[in-house]
């Protein structure tokens, strides 16, 4: 090998190891590039980690920014200066920049204000466009005389076809002219306010009216599955603002039951020993009960406090034989007990002690107490109809019931403009009180008509019992099965498609 080439490997070597890094005993060997990078990853103490922050940034204190290229001389340098100034190894460019807030572009937060006014106002201003747009509605034509629906959208006589846009406008105009904005849609705050301080129904509906013919009905569970009577049901009613039902019979035993049409569950049973129960019925508000039977004592049991009274008799009255006839006020402040010999008994709910004997010609048949509780209604085995003011107790009408057979029960309506009877024909009369008070000032006593007579029933009626909302009158017999019919106010006419033969409702004994 000659002695030229030799000399050239000689200087390639020496260059060689001028140009690698300075490695540090101290630390294993490395530079102090790595030795940097080590301690701002993965932390170092407080002295060391401030000079690797001082160094980073130095380009842009220098006037240079992190995009230039550092200037490397065509001489290589190995000395401490143009190592740290660089970042990285001598004479390339920065191995990494950290954008601190101090040291952010000018440009970056002129964008931010500009965004943050566009969020404030500009966006306010600006309608929202649409999310997606057809461009087969633009393109598309619609013959508006074509149909005699699309006619009402022409703004001319001779107008026939308009893009599709513009169809889409007409519709959407026509739609706002038959469907206006409601008025709470451009209410106030504190309209809404008034909207939100309550639980009720924001739209008010209209309860359509019961239409005649056929009965639109679907039997649910028994009231009283949870518990069934012993003997026949002769009495049944509902808490006068629970749904809670009342049932009696002459088990001697009152039963409660939680209605809601699946499970019915039994609230309380009270078996009273030495009554068999004729009557039952919820007074003050369903606060208490009475229950009476063919005995001349009665019970009072208080529901909320779960007591019971034995009543031996009516204060104040010679003693009856049976209480088993009684009826109750609407309100719950009055009972009327019907006793022999033409004589009706009022005794006062909360005390119980005697008001007020009604004496009537004949015996008593049924009687029915008004909505308000001051007028009670009663109708004799004479065919004689009473009519009296309990705040005066006095009779103040009395005509003669057109049925030439001997009545057995009586019920009014709430605001006493109907009342019906029935008699032992099976035969039920329905009177309008307007024409029987019209009647009466002219005199005539014997000369009251009825406005209907329904005689659907082949047995003596037993019964007869208005709906709260005058709109149905329920009237049976209890001497045959099946003996129950409903009939619709104020046409008085009979519903027909129900109770059906397959009803299976047996022998009914009280509604």
């Amino acid at each position: 090998m000659s002695d030229q080439t030799q000399a050239k490997r000689s200087l390639r070597a020496a260059d060689g190891q001028e140009r690698r890094p300075k490695r540090s005993k101290e630390d294993g060997g490395k530079t102090r590039t790595e030795t940097d990078l080590e301690m701002l990853v993965f932390g170092a103490d407080e002295d060391e980690s401030g000079g690797v922050f001082t160094k980073i940034g130095q380009e842009q204190r220098a006037g240079r920014s992190a995009d230039e290229p550092v200037p490397v001389s065509d001489e290589g340098s190995s000395d401490e200066g143009s190592t740290s100034e660089g970042g990285g190894a001598e004479g390339g460019a920065p191995l990494f920049f950290v954008d601190t807030e101090r040291d952010a572009p000018d440009w970056a937060s002129s964008s931010e204000d500009e965004g943050e006014e566009d969020e404030a106002g500009g966006d306010a201003d600006k309608a929202p466009s649409a999310a997606w747009e057809d461009d087969d509605t633009q393109n598309a034509t619609v013959a508006l005389t074509a149909q005699a629906r699309t006619r009402k959208l022409r703004v001319a006589e001779d107008e026939d076809e308009v893009g599709g846009d513009v169809y889409e406008q007409r519709l959407r105009r026509q739609f706002e002219q038959i469907n206006p904005a409601p008025a709470w849609a451009g209410g106030s705050a504190a309209a809404d306010a008034s909207l939100l301080q309550t639980s009720a129904s924001l739209v008010a509906r209209k309860r359509a009216q019961l239409a005649p013919g056929v009965l639109d009905i679907a039997r649910v569970r028994n009231g009283n599955q949870a518990g069934e009577s012993q003997s026949a049901v002769l009495s049944a009613e509902f808490h006068p603002t629970a749904s809670v039902l009342l049932t009696a019979g002459m088990d001697k035993t009152l039963r409660l039951f939680e209605v809601d049409g699946k499970q019915n569950q039994k609230i309380q049973s009270l078996h009273l020993r030495d009554l068999p129960i004729t009557a039952a019925q919820f007074v003050r508000g369903g606060q208490e009960i009475v229950a009476c039977g063919r005995r001349s004592w009665y019970y009072a049991v208080d529901v909320e406090h779960a007591s019971v009274m034995r009543l031996s008799s009516i204060p104040g009255v010679p003693k009856l034989k049976s209480l088993e006839h009684m009826r109750a006020s609407a309100n719950g402040d009055r009972l009327a007990f019907m006793g022999n010999s033409g004589q009706i008994h009022v005794v006062a709910a909360r005390t119980k002690q005697f008001v007020a004997t009604l004496p009537m010609n004949g015996a008593v048949s049924d009687a029915a107490f008004t909505a308000d509780g001051n007028g009670l209604w009663s109708i004799g085995a004479d065919n004689e109809v009473y009519q009296w003011d309990l705040r005066m107790n006095r009779c103040i009408s009395r005509w003669h019931d057109a049925s030439p057979f001997r009545p057995t029960c009586l019920d009014i309506i709430r605001d006493a403009s109907y009342y019906a009877s029935g008699d032992h024909a099976g035969v039920v009369n329905i009177y309008d009180t307007r024409a029987v008070r019209a009647d009466h000032e002219d005199r005539a006593f014997f000369g009251v008509k009825p406005l209907k007579c329904i005689d659907n029933l082949t047995t003596a009626v037993h019964g007869v019992r208005f709906n709260h909302s005058a709109e149905l009158l329920a009237v049976y017999s209890r001497r045959k099965p099946g003996q129950l019919r409903l009939v619709h106010l104020p046409t008085a006419s009979v519903f027909t498609n129900w109770p059906a033969s397959v009803s299976n409702l047996g022998h009914v004994q009280c509604v």
